[in-house]
């Protein structure tokens, strides 16, 4: 009975497909293409943020004329847009008519066009701002018989008819060049959801404002702890006994007090129980913040497992720790061998407690700088959204 139900569901939603499409193009010959128009979505339109986020805000105060839109699954994924853009539901007549006359389409994932019911058009423009920068584990091409045969396909079809994609390194772009099924731009200029990094005085506003909505003293250290998913959604990698490591942490930092972020994957929201995650009084669950890179402004401190958060987080040189208790099981496929990685390992609670208490910071920082020089080229300088704000500007519809 249940793969009956299975089979209805995947009937349905291929009708669903195939009449979506349909619709699309008999709406395509009523809308030209509109110059300046801008259609944005991340993370299959379930969340305003990453790069498209920050692409488009920097757009609205470019001094060029732009007409913004997010497309969104749900109102709610659109809570903190700026009111200057416009929402718009996915699969709702509007957005027939914007997918048909946007000039610019921009997402940071991997995307189908038949699933989104596109058919590309002259003077449509279309930015897969991939929401990964330097890579650890293996991915598309170097990782097939993980990622599937759909995504294979969907991966393919979304390189067919991709215009620009970014990079923010040496590394990434090799990656672009050889791994994703694609030989077109590559815009080697930074990328913009790490632009922030670069902007002290908002990491000052971010930090007063975390402090204040959960509560945390100003003058306490923060450290986020922030794992990468799980494909069987458990949490039994994750269990860290904070009383026990907390005190060693504030050891670290002189005696000052310190706040410990658990951070899950948005892949585990809804699906596992954190409490037995929260077991001390110092720890508090910001799973829902909606903004990753805002939380990776104003941490003291990340500990991580394999998330590329690590990368981003530690451009500034600042402390990051690895904890991966299931090192051996989760190897998928590495482009870096641990040991060349700048960060620490710890492969149980006691390792990462040596490793807090044995930190040299100094040590840390001239090893971290000689990993992104000699084995990432990082070229990341704060100003990714200007350099595709320019590409745009140098490819618009006359």
């Amino acid at each position: 009975m249940k793969r009956v139900g299975e089979a209805i569901a995947w009937l349905l939603s291929r009708l669903v497909k195939v009449f979506g499409n349909i619709l699309s193009l008999l709406v395509r010959p009523f809308v030209p293409v509109r110059k300046g128009r801008v259609m944005c979505w991340a993370y299959n339109f379930k969340q305003y943020g990453c790069n498209p986020r920050y692409l488009s805000e920097y757009l609205l105060d470019s001094g060029e004329e732009y007409e913004i839109f997010w497309v969104y699954r749900k109102e709610k994924y659109g809570s903190r847009m700026d009111s200057r853009m416009k929402s718009v539901k996915f699969r709702s007549w509007r957005y027939f008519l914007l997918v048909n006359s946007a000039e610019y389409l921009i997402t940071n994932l991997r995307t189908d066009p038949y699933h989104i019911y596109w058919h590309k058009r002259p003077g449509q423009k279309y930015l897969m701002l991939w929401h990964g920068g330097v890579a650890l584990k293996k991915i598309e091409k170097d990782a097939q018989k993980q990622i599937g045969l759909s995504y294979l396909i969907k991966a393919r079809l979304d390189s067919r008819v991709c215009d620009l994609m970014i990079s923010g390194c040496k590394a990434q772009t090799k990656l672009l060049e050889e791994k994703f099924w694609y030989k077109g731009e590559i815009l080697e200029r930074g990328i913009p959801r790490n632009d922030i990094f670069f902007d002290t005085e908002t990491h000052k506003h971010l930090r007063r404002g975390l402090c204040e909505r959960y509560s945390i003293p100003a003058d306490n250290r923060i450290v986020m702890y922030a794992p990468t998913f799980r494909r069987n959604h458990s949490i039994e990698p994750y269990s860290i006994d904070w009383s026990e490591v907390v005190p060693h942490l504030q050891r670290l930092y002189g005696g000052a007090g310190v706040t410990v972020l658990l951070r899950l994957h948005p892949n585990l929201i809804g699906k596992v129980d954190t409490t037995p995650l929260l077991n001390a009084k110092e720890v508090i669950d910001v799973t829902l913040y909606p903004d990753m890179q805002e939380l990776l402004c104003v941490v003291d401190m990340l500990i991580t497992d394999y998330s590329s958060s690590m990368f981003d987080y530690s451009m500034g040189l600042k402390p990051c720790l690895l904890y991966a208790t299931d090192v051996e099981q989760y190897d998928r496929g590495y482009y870096y061998k641990f040991d060349e990685l700048p960060f620490p390992l710890a492969r149980n609670q006691q390792e990462l407690i040596e490793i807090i208490d044995s930190f040299d910071e100094e040590r840390y920082k001239v090893s971290t700088q000689k990993f992104f020089d000699e084995k990432v080229g990082l070229v990341e300088d704060g100003n990714a959204s200007k350099h595709i704000a320019e590409w745009m500007r140098e490819h618009r519809l006359k």
